[in-house]
C-alpha cells in the first residue's frame, strides 16, 4: 500500500516512471547511471525511461556525459530545485519515510533530521559522520530495528544520534560542536519545525 507521501508525489509528478527515475538520483546524488542501468533499476520499459531522462536533462536536473559509447546521467546539484526535491524524496522513500511512518510507535519525537552525510553522500560534517539526529523520548530498540532494515537495503552502516530534549537543550546552549556542524549544513527535517529547532 502506498504511503500518503508517495501518493502526493504521484499527484505532483503524474508519471510513475519519472518518480522512479528521480528517486534514484535524489537518493543517490553522487552516482552516475546509463540508460540500461536505469531501466534495470526502475523495472520500466526502455522508451519510457529514455523519455524521462531526456525531460530531466532538458530542465537541467540531470547532466549527461558520453563514456565508452554510453551516455551517463548525473544529478545536477546546482539546480535551483535541488534542495527542495532532495527533501521531498527523502521524506517519501527509504529511511526518512520509515522514521515518519513509525513516528508514533517510536515514541515522542520532537525533531528528526537527516544530515548531508546521508542525503548527499558527504564524507562528514566537520568532525562528525552522523547520518541522522533524533531529539525526543524514543524506543531505542525499535529505532535500531528500523535503522538496521535500511542498513541492510543500503549495504552500509547508518550512524545516528538520539538526544533527550533536556540533553539537547544543554548541548545547544553550550554550542556543542557536533550540533553546530549539523545545523550549519542543509539538513532534511523529517519531523518538527526547522525554525523552532534552530531558535
Amino acid at each position: 500500500m502506498k504511503s500518503m507521501l508517495t501518493k502526493t508525489l504521484t499527484n505532483l509528478f503524474v508519471s510513475e516512471v519519472r518518480i522512479k527515475v528521480l528517486s534514484f538520483f535524489m537518493l543517490n546524488p553522487k552516482k552516475s547511471i546509463h540508460l540500461r542501468g536505469m531501466v534495470r533499476h526502475t523495472n520500466e520499459e526502455v522508451n519510457a525511461v529514455r523519455r524521462e531522462l531526456i525531460r530531466l536533462e532538458e530542465c537541467k536536473l540531470v547532466s549527461c556525459e558520453g563514456k565508452s559509447n554510453r551516455k551517463y546521467y548525473t544529478l545536477n546539484q546546482d539546480h535551483p530545485f535541488f534542495e527542495e526535491l532532495i527533501s521531498i524524496f527523502h521524506k517519501s522513500f527509504g529511511l526518512g519515510l520509515k522514521i515518519i511512518s513509525n513516528a508514533e510507535k517510536l515514541g515522542k519525537i520532537n525533531y528528526a533530521l537527516l544530515t548531508p552525510v546521508f542525503t548527499k553522500g558527504m564524507s562528514q560534517l566537520g568532525n562528525t559522520k552522523i547520518d541522522m539526529l533524533i531529539i525526543g523520548e524514543v524506543d531505542l530498540n525499535l529505532l535500531g530495528e528500523v535503522v538496521h532494515e535500511e542498513e541492510h537495503k543500503l549495504n552500509r552502516e547508518i550512524l545516528y544520534m538520539v538526544l533527550k530534549p533536556g540533553e539537547f537543550d544543554i548541548r545547544k546552549r553550550r554550542r556543542d560542536q557536533t550540533l553546530f556542524d549539523i545545523f550549519s549544513q542543509d539538513f532534511v527535517i523529517l519531523i518538527g519545525n526547522k525554525s523552532a529547532l534552530l531558535s
